[in-house]
């Protein structure tokens, strides 16, 4: 399987990028320019790629997974295949921005005449003469960057590369859906998407396809719609309080903690600033949401590996506590995709051989502990999970790194394989994998099979088990059941498509 590195790619917001500026690689007779990597030198021979360790607001990069190949086992094809792919590159997402980033980048223009002070730290001096590379807040924060859809599109055509015989049965049949939430950020990723998997554009309906050709499918974001929505987070009440609470109240210790030597060196140097906590967080976050509208980023070079490992994990804990395994109703809400899609999987005729959905950064990880993926508590016998995660120190051996989780266009793949039945020392012909941004990561107590894959009957077993665990949407939501939209379901590839209310 080709690697998707090469989906790092982008241009300058306002006019076209030079070549000369950006590195043109060729992946299966595929030009794709990508973002440079922000390398710090280490010890290390290959470095320290920044751009790596940034959780939600890494450029897409393939995740190095459990180093098993990427390609489908020997005498394996891939039969049936579907993805749930978090929107591409924005400007910045709305809550970073206010709470981080505009906070700072007003104390930076407040400075005035002092800026000439950051001259006293070489790594900070470009602030001298720094503006942001948010312009207009109205119409760019939450919405892609010129980088986000060629990103997009480039994935498409990679993808298209991966399942050659599937992309042409796609291409010869009357339909072909792909299915997107309503925000815009996931259409605009979803387009581009459809036209590299094709070469041409899609139609976009709100319902399910009836004419020829590609078709992107709206799916509606209401919150009236129980499990039966792509953005299924945004009904139970408890999550938002859970979300708000928890993810942002361990993130926020492990900050206060981690940046105390960076503002100490800071401070020495640039005392009339007086750095903060949150400054020092608005500054590493700024190194990516610069990275993928400008292509590069002075302040990634601000920092040293240490200093990125320590945002990282601050991200790691927020996303652990808020969406992970430390958010009690994180399964519930994968388990609607993973039961829609296990039906896909085993069904005799599926309706189309690949399916696509775009939704938003919180849809993958809530997968991922559906199906007990990158579950700490695996290593760890103690019985309180997220002792896993402590606020005072990094878990440097924790499953749960977010900057191979969900970067942009991050995504979660489970693929049924086919396979010879000659295979020795295997006793069945179908197969089950899970791939998260290439990668295949093995299920666990479920990879008896090639590659570490799982029987197509035991995963039908498996996801019954976590199903029957999980799978009350409707009661452990808190949702009246009395409701007329109260499911447990995801139905939109069966054609049950809520509609999204002209705008």
């Amino acid at each position: 399987m080709t690697t998707l590195l090469a989906l790092l790619i982008t241009r300058t917001y306002a006019t076209p990028v030079s070549r000369a500026l950006l590195n043109i690689r060729n992946v299966d007779g595929v030009e794709i320019p990508h973002v440079r990597p922000e390398v710090l030198g280490t010890n290390s021979t290959e470095g320290f790629n920044i751009l790596e360790h940034l959780a939600g607001i890494s450029p897409y990069f393939d995740s190095p997974g459990v180093s098993l190949p990427k390609q489908p086992p020997p005498s394996c094809h891939v039969r049936t295949a579907a993805y749930i792919i978090r929107h591409s590159n924005i400007y910045a997402n709305d809550f970073d921005y206010e709470q981080y980033i505009q906070p700072f980048t007003q104390k930076v223009f407040d400075f005035g005449s002092q800026r000439q002070n950051f001259s006293a730290l070489p790594q900070l001096a470009f602030l001298a003469n720094w503006s942001t590379p948010i312009t207009n807040a109205t119409e760019q924060v939450e919405k892609l960057t010129p980088s986000g859809e060629t990103s997009a599109q480039a994935l498409g055509k990679l993808i298209a590369g991966l399942y050659p015989q599937l992309i042409e049965t796609a291409s010869n049949a009357s339909v072909f859906n792909v299915w997107t939430s309503e925000a815009e950020r996931a259409i605009d990723s979803a387009t581009p998407f459809i036209e590299g998997l094709f070469g041409k554009s899609p139609n976009v309906q709100n319902t399910t396809a009836t004419s020829a050709g590609p078709t992107l499918v709206r799916v509606s974001d209401n919150e009236t719609l129980s499990a039966n929505t792509l953005v299924p987070h945004v009904r139970p009440v408890s999550f938002w309080t859970w979300y708000l609470k928890f993810g942002s109240n361990q993130s926020m210790t492990w900050i206060n903690t981690y940046t105390v030597p960076i503002i100490q060196r800071f401070n020495v140097a640039i005392p009339t600033f007086n750095f903060t906590a949150l400054d020092i967080y608005a500054m590493q976050q700024l190194c990516g949401y610069e990275t993928v509208i400008t292509n590069s980023s002075e302040f990634c070079k601000a920092f040293e590996p240490d200093d990125w490992l320590g945002f990282e994990y601050a991200n790691d804990l927020m996303y652990w506590y808020s969406l992970g395994y430390g958010q009690t109703l994180s399964p519930t809400l994968g388990i609607p995709w993973l039961n829609a899609t296990t039906a896909l999987l085993t069904s005799p005729t599926p309706s189309q051989p690949l399916y696509f959905s775009f939704t938003h950064r919180e849809e993958p990880p809530f997968i991922l502990t559906a199906l007990n993926l990158f579950n700490n508590s695996a290593y760890s016998a103690n019985s309180n999970i997220n002792s896993t995660m402590p606020t005072t120190e990094i878990n440097y051996l924790r499953a749960w790194k977010t900057s191979e989780i969900l970067p942009f266009l991050g995504h979660v793949a489970l693929e049924r394989l086919e396979c010879e039945p000659d295979i020795p020392s295997f006793t069945t012909d179908s197969y089950v994998r899970a791939l998260v941004n290439s990668a295949p990561i093995p299920i666990p107590g479920c990879q008896s099979g090639p590659g570490a894959s799982c029987p197509l009957g035991e995963f039908m077993r498996y996801v019954e088990e976590r199903s029957q665990t999980y799978g009350d949407f409707v009661g452990l939501c808190g949702i009246d059941s009395g409701s007329g939209n109260a499911t447990n379901t995801l139905g939109i590839y069966q054609g049950n498509v809520p509609q999204v209310p002209d705008s």
